[in-house]
């Protein structure tokens, strides 16, 4: 087993323990719950694939949608399937990750178009899920 399938393991054991979903559907949340997510604000996070931060949407492939895939995973917003495609799968994803960032707790929300651009590839990358005042929407 490669270091990143073993990765990509440990990271879905550890949503599962954690009650977090992975298909896309993000954390349950009723009533008066609160969600707590601990944060390192300054923290970066990267899963190799793409460094970048140039604007991907549906229809795109390659290592920028590896990237989101992983990158959403890693949030727990997993996508089914191991392919490098932006398909509707991924759109629906980025979508409820853009839209929860409310719940995080965010000072800046982002735009739930679907569409991974500067303020997105932040939130995916920073240690607690929010984008950063300064960054492009």
């Amino acid at each position: 087993m490669s270091f990143r399938t073993q990765v990509a393991a440990a990271v879905t054991a550890a949503f599962i323990v954690a009650g977090l979903h992975l298909d896309g559907a993000g954390p349950s949340v009723t009533g008066s719950a609160t969600v707590t997510v601990s944060a390192v604000p300054n923290a970066r996070v990267s899963c190799g694939d793409y460094s970048g931060g140039a604007l991907t949407r549906e229809g795109d492939t390659g290592s920028r949608v590896r990237e989101v895939r992983c990158l959403l995973a890693y949030r727990g917003w997993g996508v089914a399937g191991a392919d490098d495609r932006y398909g509707s799968g991924v759109t629906a994803a980025v979508r409820a990750f853009q839209a929860w960032d409310d719940l995080r707790g965010c000072a800046i929300s982002l735009k739930a178009d679907g569409i991974v651009g500067p303020s997105t590839w932040a939130a995916l990358r920073s240690g607690d899920g929010c984008p950063r005042t300064g960054e492009n929407a």
